[in-house]
């Protein structure tokens, strides 16, 4: 198999890497060959992955026997090379559900195993090749020592319009999500915007591009917000949230939310694959999504983990079922199909 290097580096622009991998918990048994109780899994690293390890990874060991390695961060060009070279240590590991369907249709990943996993979660991210496993949402967020709900922009309508709501937008500097709230400024209807109509939605972000500051990593949108340099952003719901309760000034709206799902994926020649899925199996039922939720603000892709949240949490985490009426799933085909062109047009737009 053939490493497309040209599709594998612009999926790897969305990946938040750190310095290096670490691992957070033992090695386990001593490697007899087979499946032999142990698992390595592969996830993001920080609170995320505290948050894991106490709501899913503990539990899953103390329940099973079976002895979980976590390693961190997650890595997709070393999970490419791993295949490829027929070296794969890996399990499980944790990625943007797009990529996950990027990797499975080029044969980089065992595809799920629904007679192990047979837990339903929405339909939007149970697929061939990807469990879905939270929800991080783009969401319009504001600095909230400057303006409330009733002087924020609400919509994507109101975002963009630059007369009304005046000041710097922190816009991610890659298209996923922004060409859809692009669209949806636009008025193109949330069950319309697949496949994404481009000459619309880079007019549209024509009409701001004086307007916008740029932010690469999750982190920014809060800190661009508490410091002046944006008044508006277009951010991640759980780092906005996770700011607000560290006391940034920082507030948001779920209203046209664009939810992309992290999700499990199985790496190819997976040396514990029975193990990898039952590992999937249990990660994803109700009770343990729940857990995680509580712990850190993302949302469930379970909705029977949804049904066991309280009303203040649900509205936490966009999941409310007036809130889930006006937010829409990311296209992980679409995204999964056509990344390489947009994300190849977008950047040509930004030098323009």
């Amino acid at each position: 198999m053939k490493y497309n290097h040209k599709k594998v580096s612009a999926f790897s622009l969305a990946v938040i890497m750190t310095v290096s991998a670490a691992t957070l918990s033992g090695c386990g048994k001593e490697e007899s060959g087979g499946e032999n109780g142990e698992l390595v899994f592969v996830d993001w690293g920080g609170t995320n992955t505290d948050a894991r390890i106490e709501a899913i990874v503990e539990p899953f060991e103390e329940e099973t026997g079976i002895k979980v390695t976590v390693v961190t961060p997650s890595d997709y060009a070393k999970l490419i090379s791993m295949v490829e070279n027929d070296t794969t240590e890996w399990d499980v590991m944790n990625c943007d559900a797009y990529w996950g369907v990027y990797a499975g249709n080029e044969g980089y990943l065992e595809p799920m195993d629904y007679d192990v996993i047979t837990t339903k979660i929405d339909e939007e991210v149970q697929l061939e090749y990807v469990m879905g496993a939270e929800i991080y949402t783009s969401v319009i967020s504001w600095n909230s020592s400057k303006y409330d709900e009733s002087s924020a922009p609400q919509t994507w309508a109101d975002f963009f319009d630059t007369e009304k709501y005046p000041g710097k937008r922190a816009v991610w500097q890659y298209p996923v999500t922004v060409l859809e709230a692009a669209l949806l400024a636009d008025g193109v209807p949330m069950e319309e915007l697949y496949p994404l109509d481009l000459d619309r939605a880079f007019k549209k972000l024509d009409t701001i591009k004086d307007d916008i500051v740029w932010w690469t990593k999750g982190a920014e949108p809060s800190q661009m917000l508490s410091t002046g340099e944006a008044d508006y952003a277009l951010a991640w719901s759980g780092r906005i949230a996770t700011a607000e309760q560290e006391g940034s000034p920082v507030d948001m709206t779920y209203n046209g939310g664009i939810m992309i799902s992290a999700g499990w994926v199985v790496p190819k020649n997976a040396p514990n694959r029975e193990n990898a899925m039952k590992f999937i199996e249990y990660a994803s039922e109700a009770n343990q999504q729940f857990e995680f939720s509580k712990k850190i603000p993302y949302g469930s892709t379970n909705p029977d983990a949804v049904a066991l949240m309280d009303d203040q949490l649900k509205k936490d985490l966009g999941q409310s079922d007036e809130q889930l009426a006006n937010e829409i799933y990311l296209d992980n085909n679409y995204w999964a199909e056509n990344l390489s062109a947009v994300e190849e047009r977008f950047n040509s737009w930004l030098v323009e």
